[in-house]
């Protein structure tokens, strides 16, 4: 069945408010899970929502978060995040990190003590359409072995930036595993079998079931490189800012009574600082690459976020689809109806 995103807005706003979740930090998490849904990211949607409301129940996510400053320059701040809600958190560091930067050309804030945030494009989306260039990164629980052992030891840690234009940003999304934990968790949840060269199992074999997959280790992204990219991340965000790293690093379908102590850096630069023209130049750059010959001329070429940008207008035009099992999962968790 397809729900209106404004209708599951509604449900998610809801079912925090019922928690006593502020309103505003409500409707922040509802946006951050039904963006992902609706842009076909749905590893970072409403499936996080039953496991975020157990947290929230059972105190080991702040409903109310002590988020504040431990200190700052004109452009670096360092900012605690309470244990709150990953979206609460990751929006006002996102934007302290604007602000900053429109002072001063660029700046950085380092968050500890987060949640998980969901779908990072989420973030540096919105910079990008004010016009910054946002650079977002985020440690994650581990999942990824490094080369020549068999225990996973970092996350799938994300990177994402994004780029204004004279029209819709440029935004990159990505794991640095081969795919994100999400789309192996949401195949779990649904019984379905992954692809060979997702993931393999706690011998190092490849592996094409999901479950034996979360019990092994994903793929990295290029192998040993993705690794390496991982390892930036987590030293940009966990070790930066003082946040767990590494196998204590906890998140959403951990089984542990402990804060998560996430750790995020969210980068942003004003193109103007440095010359004038960005956007034009950025919309020239992507339209070039869109208009090269196609392999396929049913397939044309696509600037990275293009799909999301498509498959979100599609979905919140058409609506969402929901299978009836996650509905009454929903529902359940939530303890109200859709």
């Amino acid at each position: 069945m397809r729900y209106t995103a404004d209708r599951l807005l509604s449900f998610v706003s809801r079912a925090l408010s019922r928690l006593d979740i502020p309103e505003a930090d409500a409707a922040l998490v509802a946006g951050s899970l039904v963006d992902a849904d609706a842009a076909g990211q749905s590893g970072h949607g409403l499936i996080r929502l039953p496991f975020l409301l157990s947290r929230l129940k059972s105190g080991h996510i702040a409903t109310h978060p002590d988020v504040r400053l431990i200190h700052e320059t004109p452009s670096v701040a360092l900012l605690d995040g309470g244990n709150g809600l990953g979206p609460v958190v990751g929006s006002r560091a996102i934007k302290i990190a604007v602000d900053k930067a429109r002072a001063t050309g660029a700046a950085l804030c380092a968050v500890r003590r987060s949640n998980h945030l969901g779908a990072m494009g989420f973030y540096v989306e919105r910079a990008a359409r004010e016009g910054m260039i946002t650079i977002g990164l985020s440690n994650t629980p581990p999942a990824m072995a490094p080369p020549g052992a068999h225990d996973p030891f970092l996350g799938t840690n994300p990177i994402a930036a994004a780029f204004p234009t004279k029209s819709t940003p440029v935004v990159v999304d990505l794991a640095t595993s081969q795919v994100a934990r999400g789309r192996i968790l949401k195949a779990a949840r649904n019984g379905e079998p992954i692809p060979h060269g997702w993931a393999v199992d706690a011998g190092g074999r490849t592996t094409t079931d999901p479950v034996t997959a979360l019990q092994g280790s994903l793929v990295p992204l290029g192998g040993a490189k993705g690794f390496a990219l991982a390892l930036i991340v987590e030293a940009l965000t966990g070790v930066l800012a003082g946040a767990a790293v590494g196998r204590a690093v906890g998140g959403t379908y951990m089984n542990t009574d402990q804060e998560s102590n996430v750790g995020h850096t969210f980068i942003a630069i004003d193109p103007s600082a440095a010359s004038d023209g960005f956007p034009d130049r950025m919309h020239a750059l992507a339209e070039a690459v869109r208009k090269l010959e196609p392999v396929d001329p049913t397939r044309p070429v696509r600037m990275p976020g293009d799909r999301r940008q498509t498959d979100s207008q599609r979905n919140r035009a058409e609506g969402i689809e929901l299978s009836n099992d996650m509905v009454a999962e929903l529902e359940t968790a939530a303890g109200i109806n859709i």
